[in-house]
């Protein structure tokens, strides 16, 4: 456990960042496809979902930035 968390404190902010690029990308592909077509209800809650990580890992990202400059 402790080679994880001295990962995530050392690569923390590339790591989520990298996930905030990845939800982006996700979210611009579902915001394409239900331009395109009629999406049911479920596709429709499996976006609002991809919204939700996106902002989780807003948050971390800033818990990571934050970590780092008390550290300092």
């Amino acid at each position: 456990m402790q080679k994880f968390t001295d990962f995530i404190n050392k690569y923390g902010i590339v790591f989520h960042g990298l996930s905030i690029v990845f939800w982006l990308w996700l979210i611009s592909n579902g915001i394409q496809t239900m331009q395109t077509e009629e999406l049911p209800l479920t596709k429709k809650l499996a976006f609002g979902g991809l919204i939700m990580f996106l902002f989780l890992s807003i948050f971390n990202l800033y818990r990571a930035i934050k970590q780092r400059n008390q550290t300092k």
